[in-house]
């Protein structure tokens, strides 16, 4: 084979080759021939892009319609595209330059439009290039910077077109708003006032609760821990409710008895308030006859202990009773006085006065004849009254009775 062969050879079983080994070649993949600033006239930066549209590497850089660079690359990063462009060095461009993905027509092909903020036209941004080469170089790009997508942005697409102009074919809803309008006329027909009013009264509900949004906040944070604690222990939770079921089915089952209890305990509160207030004058009477027996027995407290020793043991105390009779005999000598009005100042400390009246079993109300002596009331008319300037013989003082209270009097020590 000659040599001539063999070099036209070649390049077909390169062809074959790659064809083969089923590669595929995309054109956008490699820089190609003829495009601008991919060689040492440019620098390399970086710009951060919400969306990219349909921009594939290749694409052009154009500023005020010029061609001044090329996409280099786009790769993805953090839910950004990241588009790598190379730009010519003769073009300086300020750091606070904005690039936007625009389309040359409406089926055309997708460039990166480069803008200037503040350059009007062509000939400002001719200016403003010049006096920028006037300016440090921290305020121009440079190979290896980044720009965010705060200066970035897209310009609109096909479809944002299409649907735009088919909004202003079909009236660009004005039709839709003609019947909002319409409702919304006929909802506030004879109700203007309550609307202006519930507008008034929803601008002092949002202005109070603008002035306690912290409040709110607190409250808001409170109900999340709240919420998260619940959730922790939502098995104990889920486990609570299912245990306390069964009593709140009894409880259901046993409603009308409890309604019922309830119900009668309160008539026998009511019953028990007329009771209370019917015998409310009698109640107060009995405390009152209360106070002489309790004062008594206060004046007995440290002698009653002492009588209570041989209170069922007479005439011996109650320590020695086992010891009381040795022999065969026992002298003893007491005098017994078992006379009832001697008891009764003995056990009781004297009667009470609504008991010293008549016949104590039979009719306690009735006045006694002394009482009578007293007080001068025989029950018969006894004439006129005697004259006070007759002389009367003096009463002599009544002698000192015994002191009453005590239980040992019975033995004659009080």
């Amino acid at each position: 084979m000659s040599t001539h062969i063999r070099h036209r050879l070649a390049p077909a079983l390169v062809l074959a080759a790659l064809v083969s080994s089923a590669c595929a070649i995309q054109p956008n993949d490699n820089t190609l021939p003829g495009q601008v600033a991919v060689g040492d006239d440019g620098y390399t930066v970086q710009v951060h892009f919400d969306q990219i549209e349909n921009l594939v590497p290749n694409s052009t850089v154009l500023k005020d319609n010029v061609v001044i660079g090329t996409v280099a690359k786009i790769e993805v990063e953090d839910w950004e595209a990241v588009v790598e462009m190379r730009l010519l060095d003769d073009v300086p461009l300020p750091s606070n330059v904005v690039f936007a993905v625009g389309q040359k027509t409406l089926l055309g092909a997708q460039y990166v439009d480069v803008s200037i903020p503040g350059a009007a036209d062509g000939a400002a941004a001719e200016r403003l290039a010049v006096a920028s080469t006037a300016t440090p170089t921290g305020d121009l790009l440079r190979d290896g910077d980044v720009i965010g997508v705060e200066q970035t942005g897209t310009y609109p697409a096909t479809e944002q077109v299409l649907g735009a102009v088919a909004l202003l074919l079909n009236n660009g809803g004005l039709s839709q708003i003609s019947t909002i309008t319409g409702e919304l006329s006929t909802a506030l027909r004879d109700r203007v006032p309550d609307t202006k009013g519930l507008i008034r009264r929803a601008n002092d509900l949002l202005a109070v609760l603008d002035a306690n949004r912290g409040e709110i906040v607190s409250a808001l944070e409170s109900m999340d821990e709240l919420t998260a604690g619940l959730r922790e222990d939502r098995t104990a939770i889920a486990t609570a409710i299912d245990r306390i079921s069964p009593g709140l089915k009894t409880l259901e089952e046993e409603r009308a008895r409890l309604v019922k209890a309830v119900t009668t305990t309160g008539r026998t509160g009511d019953r028990a308030v007329k009771v209370v207030r019917a015998s409310e004058t009698a109640l107060l009477a009995n405390l009152d006859s209360l106070g002489p027996i309790l004062t008594n027995l206060g004046k007995v407290s440290k002698t009653l202990p002492e009588a209570l020793k041989i209170g069922l043991t007479i005439p011996f105390p109650v320590m020695t009773t086992r010891n009381a009779v040795k022999g065969d005999y026992a002298n003893l000598f007491a005098t017994l006085d078992l006379r009832s009005g001697s008891l009764v100042d003995s056990w009781l400390g004297g009667m009470p006065p609504a008991l010293q009246a008549g016949d104590p079993v039979q009719d306690p109300l009735t006045p006694s004849t002394t009482d009578k002596a007293e007080t001068g009331d025989t029950g018969e008319d006894d004439g006129p009254t005697a004259d006070p300037s007759d002389d009367v013989p003096p009463t002599p003082d009544p002698a000192p009775q015994p002191r009453p209270g005590c239980l040992l009097q019975l033995l004659g020590l009080c």
